[in-house]
């Protein structure tokens, strides 16, 4: 038989049975469907939160006191020191009353280098003035929800004022000048920086030391010359302050790592749950298939009689189920994608989030990988469903299947 002839037979095949082709057809096409929606919003939610948390820089290292270890200048030297090591700077997080027109509310001072603050927070950009000319001057950015709310909406007015920043416990009041304000951001892995005070390194180092009294520090913002260094900064530092419980390592290159594997895990765990519908409908396909194996006995007697080869009957079957699993695959695909995008339409509302104040939005997402994933695998459970109905077609002897009632 050529390959034209095995497709018109088992296409006729099809149309001559057609309920329960339908019905065989359906359980596929369930299993598909299912499948590509879960998938879909599950890689749609995994890169909504990525979104979300996005951290640092990834050539940035966290090394943050879990005990009595304190850090000061001379391990910020030691640390400089170290091969791959471009800069080191104390982790500076103060509290403070903040004052304007009247209006005092509790919020965050926060001490970063002007030179690397688009490190700690990427993407980050001034909406109104400006960042601080240098790490020692008395100047702050404010937070745009801050300056909102400091402002009566108007932010812009804020500009060359001075703000009063005091901590009443210690009976320290320092009024820096505004510089900037920060556009709309949102929360990072550090701080809400829309309702965070930002000034120069220096000058929150100049408070630090007045409240505290001394030089020490409990975390150090560590910045590698390059990211294919990081690893080898990591090591470097866990040999000077080991992988006890006393310091916490934190390399942002690990944790963006760490945060993918974990949404690509619950896409296949997910997945994986969903695909068992697959497994079922290869049951249906397999039962089918049976089915129409006896029936057929005659014909099957009758195409070897006329030449047809054990292949051209094993063939013809397993195209059936292939044709079958085709249009059960690509209906179910483009329905389960729509039917998720209409469900997260209908029960996810969007809200503001994350960096830049991004609407986090869950928007159902297939990407290629995965597609390909679903048809393959589909086409496959199908294959070997159908493969044993097809293997006994074929080993039919014709003048039995001739004589077969």
């Amino acid at each position: 038989m050529r390959f034209n002839d095995v497709i018109r037979f088992s296409f006729k095949a099809m149309m001559s049975r057609k309920r329960r082709t339908f019905l065989t057809l359906l359980g596929i096409f369930l299993g598909v469907l299912t499948l590509t929606a879960v998938i879909s919003f599950a890689e749609g939610y995994g890169l909504a939160i990525k979104r979300m948390f996005k951290g640092s820089s990834l050539r940035l290292i966290y090394v943050i006191s879990r005990g009595s270890v304190i850090f000061d200048d001379a391990d910020i030297d030691k640390i400089e020191r170290m091969d791959g090591v471009e800069a080191v700077f104390p982790m500076i997080q103060m509290p403070m009353e903040i004052t304007m027109f009247g209006k005092s509310e509790k919020y965050t001072v926060l001490g970063v280098d002007p030179e690397y603050v688009s490190d700690v927070f990427p993407d980050i950009a001034i909406k109104y003035g400006d960042w601080p000319a240098s790490s020692n001057e008395e100047a702050a950015v404010l937070g745009y929800r801050l300056a909102e709310r400091l402002s009566d909406g108007e932010p812009y007015i804020l500009l060359g004022m001075n703000v009063k920043a005091e901590i009443p416990l210690v009976g320290l009041t320092v009024r820096p000048r505004v510089v900037g304000v920060i556009e709309p951001y949102g929360t990072s892995i550090m701080t809400d920086v829309d309702n965070t005070v930002i000034v120069p390194l220096g000058y929150a180092l100049r408070i630090y030391q007045k409240i505290y009294n001394k030089k020490a520090y409990y975390g150090l913002s560590v910045i590698v010359e390059d990211v294919n260094l990081v690893e080898s900064v990591v090591d470097q530092l866990r040999e000077e302050y080991g992988i006890g419980k006393e310091v916490m390592i934190v390399a942002m290159k690990d944790m963006q790592k760490q945060l993918d594997q974990v949404v690509n895990m619950s896409v296949l765990v997910l997945g994986a749950i969903a695909a068992m519908t697959i497994v079922v409908a290869s049951i249906g396909i397999m039962n089918a298939m049976y089915t129409a194996v006896t029936e057929r006995v005659r014909i099957i007697g009758v195409m070897r009689a006329m030449g047809a080869s054990k292949g051209d009957i094993g063939l013809s079957f397993l195209f059936e189920a292939v044709l079958m699993s085709s249009v059960a695959i690509i209906l179910g695909m483009l329905l389960g994608y729509g039917g998720a995008l209409g469900i997260t339409s209908l029960f996810f509302r969007p809200e503001e989030v994350g960096p830049h104040r991004q609407v986090f939005m869950i928007t159902p997402t297939l990407s290629p990988g995965y597609a390909l994933l679903i048809a393959g695998s589909t086409l496959l459970v199908t294959i070997l469903g159908a493969l044993p109905p097809a293997m006994k077609a074929a080993q039919l002897e014709p003048a039995k299947a001739l004589r077969f009632e």
